[in-house]
């Protein structure tokens, strides 16, 4: 870790930033304007632990001041934090029997790195995940800076790429979990008619810093245009494996009061498993939108 003036980075790249001494029950501009300052200096991603005393209220003001939060229709009323139905439950807490949070248990590795909704635009911009509950041990989630990791590319590599194009599809990634998960069902026409497949670029300029960083959901990715499949995919795990190496890697492990928020335009991450038939994972997730990638 690397010590700034403002906060501690969190990878030898400088990708991600831990605030310290925060109290978002207290926010005031001057913190504010920190926060976000530091979310865009690190690369799209911001920890503050040691927020256990705060409620909804002061978590959905503090997520407005990286966008506008968006709200949770597609999901069961029953998953909402109820007077908040932009705060959505996730994880394995019953009552009664019953699910009171969305779960989806993560696949064991390899890891599923990905953006939020990179299938559909307008994307949401940015996530927030605050830890209320979490087991002892699994149930991490893993964050990786494109920015930092196209930024230290060979200058060969990054002509090459700068001008692609990928075609983003939400039946893509349901065929792929269908392969885990054979229970799932295919999209119906309804799902693939409000989402068609959507192209983008592989190297995205971000709207509010203009620094530039590799677009790579992989798993979203149904093809490279102007390449053939075997090539595109081989282009495409090749940079992969560079932007999820050590240096622009951050895996965090949850505490009760935690707060993670990260940028969808410039950061990949992935959940880890847990042992749900033993623990009880507890987690509160806004998502927030603003100001698109350009380059598509």
């Amino acid at each position: 870790m690397t010590e700034t003036s403002r906060y501690t980075a969190l990878t030898g790249s400088g990708f991600g930033a831990e605030l310290g001494n925060v109290d978002l029950a207290r926010l005031d501009e001057a913190l504010a304007n920190e926060a976000v300052d530091a979310f865009h200096d690190a690369g799209g991603l911001v920890v503050i632990r040691n927020q256990g005393h705060i409620g909804p209220a002061h978590l959905r003001r503090f997520v407005t001041r990286f966008g506008t939060p968006e709200g949770n229709e597609k999901y069961d009323p029953a998953f909402l934090v109820p007077a908040f139905p932009d705060i959505l439950r996730i994880g394995n807490a019953k009552e009664n029997g019953k699910y009171t949070a969305l779960f989806i248990q993560a696949d064991p590795p390899p890891l599923l790195w990905h953006m939020d909704d990179s299938f559909r635009h307008p994307q949401p911009i940015g996530s927030c995940l605050f830890c209320v509950r979490t087991p002892p041990e699994g149930g991490e989630t893993a964050f990786a800076g494109m920015t930092a990791a196209f930024e230290d590319l060979p200058d060969d590599v990054k002509a090459r790429i700068e001008s692609i194009r990928t075609v983003h599809s939400y039946n893509h990634l349901n065929e792929l979990l269908r392969k885990k998960n054979p229970h799932r069902p295919p999209l119906n026409k309804a799902q693939l008619a409000q989402f068609p497949p959507i192209v983008r670029p592989l190297v995205a300029r971000h709207p509010e810093t203009g620094r530039r960083s590799l677009y790579l959901p992989l798993c979203h990715i149904e093809s490279v245009e102007g390449l053939e499949k075997a090539e595109g995919e081989a282009l495409l795990s090749d940079l992969q494996t560079h932007a999820t190496g050590e240096d622009y890697t951050y895996m965090h492990r949850w505490r009760p009061g935690d707060l993670v928020v990260w940028d969808n335009r410039c950061t990949l991450h992935a959940p880890t498993p847990f042992d749900d038939t033993r623990y009880e994972r507890l987690m509160y997730r806004l998502t927030f939108s603003g100001r698109q990638i350009s380059g598509f």
